[in-house]
């Protein structure tokens, strides 16, 4: 089993983020949503492969609020020492005291830095000053987590192609095991989605420069925007692209018992009241090739191993026809032997058109 909690708070909404939150929520609220949240995690169920919290921000909890988050996931899940604990932080709300509390409970922190120039981050909403950034970036390098992330995004307005290397050669020199990399996208529910143009051409030159530039300090893609150094990997976003069993908590998370896929209101006032989530009820065939196209995602792709592993998975061989259908119409995208199936370097780029292939056609 894998566990997602929702912290649905922030200091202010970033003009990128289309991820549900509450800015600037007083005490009371977090507080209620605590209690809450216990209620639910009284009736959890199996042992926990991994724990992800996210946002939000969920270090927008003032260091009495994150430790009591902190116990209620150790005393409710269980959990054991192979068990992989994440958490979202955004810099400019760690301080040491926050750092060390993080650094008691998990394993992985994921830092939200999205630049290293001040003046990118201004231009998409972020708040963090200079100064605080580097000072939280220390913190958290001095603290040695077993695994951390940097998160940053690319194609900003008025970056260039040298802006987005020295952030990658930042980041990397930071001594992170696990940078992700996203395209800045208009997000239909985002401020800034109303008024950016994606370039296609330009996104595409920044996202093979990453990989160029990554991978000399040994951090390789293993996913279309995830790079790892060997064993960095998150492995609960790995056991989720390949269909693994996830339980979600909180407003807007989702969850899967490996047939139905349910989400939770997206309101902290209605998820309060206890309103039921949201059931994605659709035909096992149409959801195994959702399964399967999630994963393909990844550079490594699927063998028949991993594919026996899915929840009501059908045949390796019903698997082998179907890629092997999908490659008439790609037939550069798609390496495909009797063992394995995964997009080709070239193919990872067209990967939204594939899988709504492989969801939808024919």
């Amino acid at each position: 089993m894998n566990c997602y909690i929702h912290v649905p708070f922030c200091a202010a909404k970033c003009g990128y983020c289309a991820f549900y939150s509450e800015a600037g929520a007083g005490d009371e609220l977090i507080d209620a949503y605590l209690d809450r949240l216990e209620q639910e995690l009284y009736f959890a169920f199996g042992i926990c492969e991994t724990v992800y919290v996210g946002g939000g921000t969920p270090t927008f909890l003032d260091c009495t609020r994150l430790e009591r988050l902190c116990e209620l996931i150790y005393r409710r899940l269980q959990i054991d020492g192979n068990t992989e604990l994440s958490i979202e932080a955004n810099p400019e709300t760690l301080t040491a005291e926050k750092v060390a509390l993080l650094r008691r409970y998990f394993t992985r922190i994921s830092v939200g830095v999205q630049s290293f120039d001040a003046e990118s981050r201004k231009r998409i909403g972020r708040r963090c000053p200079q100064e605080k950034l580097l000072d939280a970036l220390e913190l958290v390098r001095a603290a040695k987590f077993p695994h951390w992330n940097c998160d940053l995004i690319y194609s900003l307005p008025e970056q260039t192609a040298a802006m987005w290397e020295q952030d990658l050669r930042t980041a990397a020199a930071l001594g992170v095991d696990h940078i992700s990399c996203y395209a800045l996208t208009p997000e239909e529910n985002s401020r800034l989605g109303a008024t950016f143009d994606e370039d296609d051409e330009r996104e595409t030159e920044f996202y093979q420069l990453a990989e160029e530039v990554l991978s000399e300090y040994g951090i390789h893609r293993y996913e279309i925007s995830n790079y790892a150094r060997s064993g960095g990997e998150c492995r609960h976003n790995l056991n989720v692209w390949r269909g693994g069993l996830l339980q979600g908590y909180g407003p807007a998370a989702a969850g899967f018992d490996g047939f139905y896929r349910q989400i939770e209101v997206e309101s902290l006032t209605k998820w309060l009241k206890g309103t039921a989530p949201e059931r994605d009820e659709i035909p096992l065939s149409e959801r195994l090739n959702e399964i399967f196209a999630v994963n393909l995602r990844t550079t490594a792709g699927w063998n028949a191993a991993a594919w026996k592993q899915v929840k009501f998975c059908d045949s390796w061989e019903d698997r082998l026809k179907i890629a092997g259908k999908l490659q008439k119409s790609f037939p550069e995208y798609l390496q495909i032997s009797s063992g394995s199936i995964k997009l080709s370097p070239e193919g990872l780029l067209f990967w939204n058109t594939i899988a709504q292939e492989m969801i939808y056609g024919d």
